[in-house]
């Protein structure tokens, strides 16, 4: 197809929209079939915890002059900035906030990943195979549905407290605005006079 009209637009890309909500379609995926949802289980809770930094980084970006200054600090050092900036005192004995302590722990054994030896004596029944009972490291008993569904749904919770002290609205994940517009190349509305000089296309969200 000749490409006879120019595009221009502009379109805000919130990426802890795209993250939430692949997340949600990974723990739907595990929950339909949950033999052997091991590796979308792990993605979920990875996925959760990108969600929580990159809403971070929105808001800081929205809300904080000097956010630029601070990016690089680690993610629990982002919140701590912006709970003091907004008043928020967050317990983390109690859910929501205590789901952050675990699931950045899970997220940075694998974004930090390595390899090590794991040793285990137990007793067990003479039944079993060897394999039911090898040893696992922290992340891999962690990547279970109900964690991620948990993880999934504080991060939600403490999005939307700090959308909301902030004054942005009760609703955080809502995908940014897009607007956009054609205009037909000159040399084409010579040949096709009839031909609409601009096709305006409605914003979309």
């Amino acid at each position: 197809m000749a490409k006879d009209a120019i595009y221009e637009g502009t379109r805000e890309v919130r990426t802890f929209v795209d993250l939430a909500h692949g997340a949600d379609v990974l723990i739907m995926k595990t929950e339909q079939e949950e033999k052997g949802s091991y590796y979308t289980t792990m993605s979920s809770l990875l996925l959760t915890a990108f969600t929580f930094e990159a809403y971070l980084n929105h808001l800081g970006d929205k809300t904080i002059k000097f956010w630029e200054e601070i990016e690089p600090i680690k993610v629990m050092n982002k919140y701590s900035v912006l709970c003091k900036n907004l008043n928020i005192c967050p317990d983390f004995s109690k859910r929501p906030y205590q789901t952050l302590n675990a699931l950045f722990k899970f997220r940075n054994a694998i974004a930090h990943g390595k390899s090590e030896i794991l040793q285990e004596t137990k007793e067990v029944s003479s039944y079993d195979e060897p394999y039911q009972h090898a040893p696992k490291a922290h992340w891999e008993e962690f990547s279970l549905l109900e964690n991620a569904k948990r993880a999934k749904e504080d991060v939600a919770k403490i999005i939307t407290e700090l959308h909301k002290t902030a004054g942005l609205g009760d609703s955080p994940f809502i995908h940014g605005v897009a607007v956009g517009s054609l205009a037909i190349k000159t040399s084409n509305l010579a040949i096709n006079p009839e031909s609409p000089k601009s096709v305006r296309r409605l914003p979309s969200t």
